[in-house]
């Protein structure tokens, strides 16, 4: 009878710890890192990589709303016309995100706005051109979050990407001097982001 009833409140005190992880009125911070990349091929070595610290406040239970801000760097270095170029992108990405069930695995749904500004910078033999572009997209996600506690949290989430882009390239048109000029594109991709999340709050 004594095994019983402390399997009970075990099991109650659980649930109402995993309800508590995402009630309203909590507070989260964190941030994810997607697009953490090296290559060297074509004589070029490229490193890139994106981090997006980000902050919430819950409106209801499981119901959140914040905004990340999205940075970005990319450096390439090589033996072509461009000895090396870096990247550098910075925005701001609004979200609202439902987290589902009570268990401490916890999947969730969302969507998310970006806008970013874009800066490139091409050396060339001690020449530096610049150039400036930006970016917008929206970006529904579907993911899943794993509650080590009630105020820790790891994260993965899969993104669905429709994007507007205006990204500066250089250019050797005519033979004529190297100079900078902006490509529109509209794309659709998918990214994968992992992070953590930290929980504040009653």
């Amino acid at each position: 009878m004594k095994t019983t009833v402390c399997t009970i409140l075990l099991v109650l005190t659980g649930l109402s710890v995993a309800i508590a992880q995402t009630e309203k009125g909590r507070w989260t911070v964190g941030a994810a890192v997607g697009n953490l990349s090296y290559q060297d091929q074509y004589a070029y070595k490229t490193f890139s990589a994106n981090l997006t610290p980000a902050a919430g406040y819950f409106l209801a239970t499981g119901l959140v709303i914040g905004t990340g801000i999205p940075l970005s760097f990319e450096r390439q270095k090589g033996n072509g016309f461009a000895t090396k170029y870096t990247a550098t992108e910075t925005g701001l990405s609004p979200f609202v995100r439902y987290y589902m069930g009570s268990a401490a695995l916890k999947p969730y749904v969302g969507v998310a706005y970006s806008y970013t500004r874009l800066d490139r910078h091409y050396n060339l033999s001690n020449t530096v051109i610049s150039g400036k572009g930006h970016s917008s997209a929206i970006a529904p996600t579907v993911g899943i979050a794993y509650f080590i506690n009630r105020n820790v949290a790891l994260n993965a989430g899969l993104n669905y990407n429709i994007e507007t882009n205006e990204i500066p390239f250089l250019s050797f048109a005519d033979s004529s001097a190297p100079a900078i000029f902006a490509q529109r594109s509209k794309d659709k991709s998918f990214s994968l982001n992992i992070g953590f999340q930290l929980f504040f709050g009653k």
